[in-house]
């Protein structure tokens, strides 16, 4: 993706991508929106705060999901 997407658009892309893939990794939403996981984190926790309750799973199967 491009760099110069906004933080809201990419937030908006995360919130798409989990509800089209439930159980994504936070390594896998970074490779789809081009960012960091670290980055990708934040986005997850921008979508907290808007209220979009996203939960996260621990383990083999785990990954994060709408809640």
């Amino acid at each position: 993706m491009s760099t110069d997407i906004s933080p809201t658009a990419r937030a908006l892309r995360t919130l798409e991508i989990l509800q089209t893939r439930p159980g994504t990794t936070a390594d896998e939403l970074a490779e789809r929106l081009g960012v960091t996981e670290r980055a990708a984190r934040r986005y997850v926790g921008i979508l907290r705060e808007a209220g979009i309750p996203v939960e996260s799973v621990r383990g083999p199967h785990g990954g994060y999901r709408l809640g």
